[in-house]
């Protein structure tokens, strides 16, 4: 806004004799002027904030939602005005066009503010099988004192098909520096069921190259196993392939599932429940795949998969969980059958570490209790687990 002139009231020449040893003059200048003056006077030496130069590692999914990288860039101080940071972007090994939306812009932080932040566009590219990266520079800025720097930027590739980890159980008993027992009832484990969980050779032993988990029937007890991996193998994002037989019968209710490895501190729903694959024994060619949060309470979304003929008892099916950030996808025998992300569920837990557990219940809320045409024993026969990232 342009300032209007300043009304000047003559004084007398007198007022200004200074060699008179008269400073009458001065006084006689409204106070009000004297401080705009010296205001004005201040606002123009106001020395221009700098820059800070961003420092740190960025990196994006390949096939994150969101599809932006936002780079931050900061002042030192806050601006009495608008300051404009220009910036562009250059191939590293990703190219632009085919990896990422070539950039040449600015942005601008707001008067009084002291942060803003310079995003980049991803592009989906299937073909691309490994890590790639380009460089942002951020080149000088309007407004403010820039040395100009540039950051990498990392787009990191989610095809997910290096091996992480796998257990083959191809030893003589379960590998314990992978897996732990859980045991007992725990109170029927919050669905009143009706199994004792034991670390029994009986219920839980390596046979022929595979895992078995054995539900026994000992008159009016049932034992079973459930082991986990938490605290010893933990994943954040990648493809789980895990290739098993099935049991069946009324009653009976295996689970290939993950939890948050924060269960301990927030519990359950906050830590997310990834159940890769359950089965109700009553329905022995059907399986699902399910997730459980918090929202406002406990929330669950899933949905199944059906044989079009025999039963998931009758042999081997690979049952696969592709878990990418903001975004899960499930599988059997390589077929999609559900999918949840971000935009379905927004109290989304489930991009921080999970860990496995697999089990075979017996009884509950869902499955309801065996009967007379459930026979025994049954068990779940696991050839491996593998781990893609």
């Amino acid at each position: 806004m342009p300032v209007k002139p300043l009304s000047v009231v003559p004084l007398p020449e007198k007022a200004f004799s200074m060699k008179q040893g008269n400073i009458s003059g001065l006084l006689a200048i409204p106070l009000t002027l004297l401080i705009f003056v010296a205001a004005l006077c201040k606002k123009e030496s106001a020395p221009l904030p700098e820059v800070v130069s961003t420092s740190g590692t960025f990196s994006i999914y390949e096939d994150d939602l969101g599809g932006v990288v936002y780079i931050p860039v900061e002042i030192a101080t806050p601006a009495d005005k608008p300051v404009k940071i220009y910036y562009s972007a250059s191939d590293i090994t990703a190219l632009a066009g085919i990896d990422y939306v070539a950039v040449d812009s600015f942005v601008t932080i707001p008067k009084g503010k002291v942060r803003a932040n310079l995003p980049v566009t991803i592009i989906p590219n299937s073909s691309r099988t490994e890590d790639a990266a380009f460089s942002v520079h951020v080149a000088r800025a309007d407004g403010a004192i820039l040395q100009p720097f540039s950051v990498p930027v990392t787009i990191v590739n989610t095809d997910y098909a290096r091996l992480a980890w796998s257990d083959e159980f191809d030893a003589s008993e379960l590998n314990t520096a992978n897996w732990n027992f859980e045991l007992g009832n725990n109170n029927g484990w919050g669905n009143n069921e009706l199994e004792i969980y034991t670390n029994s050779a009986a219920n839980v032993f390596i046979e022929n190259g595979n895992l078995v988990i054995r539900a026994i029937k000992d008159g009016n007890t049932y034992t079973s196993g459930r082991i986990t991996t938490q605290n010893k193998r933990t994943f954040t994002f990648g493809k789980t392939e895990i290739r098993a037989i099935l049991p069946e019968g009324k009653g009976i209710w295996p689970a290939l599932w993950m939890l948050g490895n924060n269960i301990s501190t927030v519990g359950w729903p906050k830590c997310g429940e990834i159940d890769i694959m359950e089965l109700l024994g009553q329905q022995p060619e059907k399986v699902y795949g399910t997730v459980h949060y918090d929202k406002n309470g406990h929330q669950y979304t899933g949905s199944s998969y059906m044989l079009s003929s025999g039963t998931f008892s009758s042999g081997y099916h690979v049952f696969s969980l592709v878990w990418q950030p903001n975004h899960l996808k499930w599988y059997v025998d390589g077929q999609k059958f559900f999918e949840v992300t971000s935009r379905d569920v927004s109290a989304f837990p489930w991009n921080l570490p999970q860990f496995y557990i697999f089990n075979v219940a017996v009884g509950g809320n869902w499955p309801g209790n065996p009967d007379a045409t459930t026979s025994f024993p049954q068990q779940m026969v696991i050839d491996y687990i593998r781990v893609y990232q």
